[in-house]
């Protein structure tokens, strides 16, 4: 059968959430879907509830590999993966039953090779979630530097499997961060990128989770992912084009990204030094000191600690107060 979309959905330790997320794909309203789920070893109930879902739906797919983590376990979804368009699904995460209808149409109609849409913020206690409109705007007629600076998780984006395959990428595995060096160099190598301009992705926020979680010596792969970026626009002759929208990147994950996960532990003056080493050997003259100062000034870590839209638009502003005179 060819299929419309093949969802990559990897799963490692979520049996709690499992059920919610499978239940938005299996009922979503574009049918010509195949849902292909990697068990990433894990050690929980999760394979017996993918059983499950293979038993009675005929477009779910599952893979069992062993542990390689995130990245690992998309590439191996994306491999056998038959659909015109892939899409991307955490499995604690679920979405909206026509958020694959909606991509697909969008992305025919406008012959776009690469698609983003906007995303809600939900929590385990269910008391609040919020909205995230990205507020793309159109540079040339095309989403793709305006892209650059959006959130680059992998699950909020929608690409054309042809494109994805000649474009030779594959997600960094064994590698937090693992999604970094694709989604942006996917926006700068596609021809026609598109914008869902409708939250139609939750997002679970949950502590345990990677991007939630307090201290582990895996938030230094951010060093790793940026210098992966940084190599992938070299090779491929972008870097001078995307110069500054590279520069952004490199400054609101080092800085913005990295002063709310860091400032809650007590390695933030590493994070700080090493912040400066990298951002001065690839971008020596971007006079940055006064973001740096302003973002890891002791009197300011309680405003970066805050997770909420609010803050969110306001290290945006911060970020990009940029000063190249």
């Amino acid at each position: 059968m060819n299929y419309k979309v093949s969802i990559i959905v990897p799963v490692y330790n979520v049996e709690k959430y499992l059920r919610q997320c499978l239940d938005s794909l299996v009922n979503q309203t574009l049918k010509d879907i195949e849902i292909i789920v990697v068990n990433d070893g894990s050690p929980d109930g999760s394979q017996k509830i993918i059983d499950e879902y293979v038993t009675n739906y005929s477009d779910v797919k599952s893979y069992i590999k062993e542990n390689g983590g995130l990245g690992s376990a998309r590439n191996y979804g994306i491999k056998k993966a038959t659909g015109e368009y892939l899409g991307f699904v955490d499995s604690d995460d679920y979405v909206k039953e026509n958020m694959f209808e909606l991509l697909y149409e969008k992305a025919i109609k406008e012959d776009a090779d690469y698609l983003t849409c906007d995303f809600i913020n939900t929590y385990d206690n269910h008391e609040k979630e919020d909205s995230l409109t990205l507020g793309m705007k159109r540079i040339n007629g095309n989403y793709k530097k305006d892209g650059l600076l959006s959130p680059l998780y992998a699950w909020s984006k929608f690409v054309k499997r042809d494109f994805y395959i000649n474009s030779g990428l594959e997600f960094s595995e064994g590698l937090w961060y693992e999604d970094l060096p694709v989604t942006t160099s996917l926006f700068a190598l596609a021809n026609k990128v598109s914008y869902l301009n409708e939250a139609v992705y939750y997002y679970r926020q949950r502590s345990g989770s990677i991007m939630n979680s307090s201290y582990s010596p895996k938030m230094y792969d951010i060093f790793e992912a940026l210098e992966r970026v940084y190599k992938s626009f070299e090779e491929r002759d972008l870097l001078n084009e995307y110069r500054d929208e590279i520069e952004y990147l490199f400054a609101e994950h080092l800085m913005i990204y990295g002063a709310y996960r860091f400032l809650r532990t007590n390695h933030y003056k590493e994070l700080l030094s090493k912040a400066n080493e990298v951002i001065n050997s690839r971008f020596p003259k971007w006079k940055k000191n006064k973001y740096l100062k302003q973002i890891f000034n002791i009197k300011n870590r309680l405003f970066y600690l805050t997770n909420s839209p609010l803050t969110y638009k306001l290290w945006k502003k911060i970020i990009t107060r940029r000063d190249h005179k």
